[in-house]
């Protein structure tokens, strides 16, 4: 799924589908999506451990949260360290005539 996330209504009739016995091949062919596509909705089904008649029942941005958690850069530790250096890069650049080269960043 490098590509944008499916909108909820196709989400939702690939749950329908897949409660209701569909192979994966037929489910894609279905709703014109990769078969990838509909393995790895399906195994992000399983990993919620939720039945699929509940997350039917979910609203749109409750059933979005379920599938599309967030961005997996937050979880980086580079995320971590430059967040923490932020504050004393803002002090810095606060003095008259402060510049800082990328390399000084530690991003070249």
């Amino acid at each position: 799924m490098a590509g944008k996330p499916r909108p909820m209504s196709q989400i939702k009739q690939l749950l329908r589908l897949h409660s209701q016995g569909y192979s994966i091949k037929a489910i894609a062919r279905t709703l014109g999506i990769s078969k990838n596509t509909v393995k790895s909705y399906l195994s992000k089904l399983e990993s919620v451990n939720i039945e699929p008649q509940e997350l039917l029942q979910l609203e749109d941005p409750a059933l979005e949260n379920k599938f599309h958690a967030g961005n997996p850069a937050y979880k980086d530790p580079r995320y971590v360290h430059l967040k923490g250096k932020l504050d004393y890069f803002r002090t810095q650049l606060k003095d008259v005539g402060a510049t800082y080269p990328a390399c000084q960043l530690h991003i070249c």
